[in-house]
């Protein structure tokens, strides 16, 4: 079949859909609205027919739309074809459920129109083998459970080939909770969410949502698997997708969101998080919490000096130096703006977020790029340093603020200096 017109819908879609997401500045298929989703269901009912009764099909339809649309990825951006790999996980599933559901109706058909043995009826068996065909070809792994006893019925080759487990290895649900989370505190919050998940599903009448589990597969590797599926009078159908590379691509644009990327240290709104996040530690617990923002001295005039390039470059240096300067686990460095820095020390007082200070004065020397505008004859900084204890009545804005203006008593000093803040 042709699906040149259907993958032109679900390309308008894809494209659509990215210009409107990355206005409200979401990054991954995850963090989409919830009305998304519904709208991509929609979509796949426009597009995909799925007959009455279910015919089988090879290769899916899914599969055959969507390598159509790899073909000609020219319209597409990196971040479109993060949306477009979840779309067919989606439709896959939904595809799968959709031709079960078929299945199912005709099932109950035969059943009211045939007072003979359905399962020993022809037209029966023709049904019964196209479901048999399905469950086997689907490219997920796929289990079918009794909700009643626990046992499972049945599992598709994908299942043994991924998780190494055979029907004689997990025979029953109790078996599959064991061997798969083996470790007690999280089989039993992965027990919990999958019972809260069959549950809404029930009352809702709905399909099992999905949720991420971590698995440990027969020869002790570990996956983590988006497991959802289809309940079905008293049997379950769960369809496991793997989210290794969903998870890595959400690690990479996280990192793109939060990464400045020219210093490829920490950005300003990463700051702004770790900023708010350490002072409700301090809050609730009795330690101290530094900051110092650096500045490069005359850093304008190096830039009109040496050109842009030159500028880009120190920049650069810089910031990997202050990330080897700062080393401990907890402590956290940043691009703020421009040419200024920003170092956050939690549990340090001021003699030792002054310490760091001076160490980083030292290594920025050690750096010994040359500035002819500088009166040392190379690049140096300037620092602000001021510390908060806990039970003091501030808040992060007026901190910042204060380090702010110590920094710009170093500046007023004559530059490459360091000043403390001082409290109110």
């Amino acid at each position: 079949m042709n699906y040149a017109s259907q993958a032109q819908k679900v390309k308008s879609y894809v494209v659509e859909l990215s210009t409107k997401v990355q206005r409200d500045d979401c990054l991954v298929a995850e963090q989409l609205p919830h009305n998304v989703k519904e709208s991509a269901y929609k979509l796949f009912y426009q597009t995909i027919k799925v007959p009455r009764p279910y015919r089988f099909e090879e290769p899916n339809p899914i599969s055959a739309l969507f390598r159509l649309i790899e073909h000609s990825l020219d319209f597409i951006n990196p971040f479109q074809q993060v949306i477009l790999k979840q779309l067919e996980k989606w439709w896959l599933e939904w595809h799968f459920v959709a031709t079960m559901n078929a299945s199912l109706e005709m099932k109950h058909v035969e059943q009211q129109r045939f007072v003979s043995s359905a399962t020993e009826h022809p037209m029966r068996k023709h049904e019964l083998s196209h479901y048999a065909k399905l469950f086997t070809i689907l490219p997920l792994p796929v289990c079918n459970v009794c909700m009643v006893t626990g046992d499972i019925l049945k599992l598709n080759q994908r299942f043994v080939d991924v998780f190494g487990y055979t029907i004689d290895d997990i025979p029953n649900l109790k078996q599959w909770w064991k061997v798969a989370y083996p470790e007690p505190s999280y089989r039993e919050s992965a027990q919990t969410m999958w019972g809260e998940s069959l549950a809404q599903a029930n009352k809702n009448n709905d399909d099992i949502p999905a949720n991420d589990y971590q698995i440990v597969c027969k020869d002790g590797s570990k996956v983590i698997m988006q497991v959802s599926g289809i309940s079905v009078e008293s049997e379950f159908i769960a369809v496991f997708n793997d989210a290794t590379e969903r998870l890595k691509t959400q690690e990479i644009l996280s990192d793109m969101a939060f990464l400045d990327s020219l210093t490829k240290i920490a950005n300003r709104r990463r700051f702004d998080e770790k900023l708010h996040a350490e002072f409700k530690k301090l809050i609730k617990v009795n330690t101290q919490l530094s900051m110092i923002i650096i500045d490069i001295d005359n850093f304008k005039k190096f830039n009109d000096r040496y050109g842009h390039i030159a500028g880009d470059k120190c920049l650069h240096s810089v910031a990997q130096k202050l990330a080897e300067t700062v080393s401990r686990p907890e402590d956290f460095v940043a691009r703020y703006g421009g040419e200024e820095f920003v170092v956050l020390l939690p549990q340090t007082d001021n003699q030792g977020a002054l310490f760091i200070a001076e160490q980083i004065q030292k290594s920025i020397e050690d750096l010994a790029i040359a500035h002819e505008d500088s009166f040392t004859g190379f690049l140096s900084v300037s620092m602000g340093v001021h510390t908060v204890k806990h039970g003091e009545k501030t808040n992060h804005v007026d901190f910042f603020k204060a380090t702010d203006s110590a920094l710009y008593y170093a500046k007023r000093q004559g530059r490459n200096c360091i000043a403390l803040g001082r409290h109110e």
